[in-house]
């Protein structure tokens, strides 16, 4: 996060961010996609998620991988659109991946 950090006599004593609000925005939506990732992840494999994608699974094994990967995702778009309505870094810095 580029931010400028003021110091006197050796002790930080202001930090002050010097991002955009775009930058904030596309900063967070980074992290949100790695934890979306993370979470994936600790249910579905990346060699299910290929089989799925490959038509290798299909019925309920496809259903059960294609819905987890879809609440996953549904949390992201949900952090990413209460992005958008944001005015400030402070309150897109707020928004939590939950």
């Amino acid at each position: 996060m580029p931010r400028q950090e003021y110091y006197q006599n050796g002790k930080l004593v202001k930090i002050e961010d010097t991002r955009t609000l775009p930058e904030a925005i596309e900063e967070r939506k980074s992290v949100w996609a790695d934890e979306t990732t993370k979470l994936i992840r600790t249910k579905v494999t990346e060699t299910d998620e290929r089989n799925c994608a490959n038509g290798i699974y299909d019925g309920d094994k496809k259903a059960q991988i294609l819905g987890w990967i879809n609440q996953c995702r549904n949390k992201y778009l949900a952090c990413k659109a209460t992005a958008s309505a944001c005015t400030t870094n402070e309150q897109v810095d707020a928004i939590r991946y939950e």
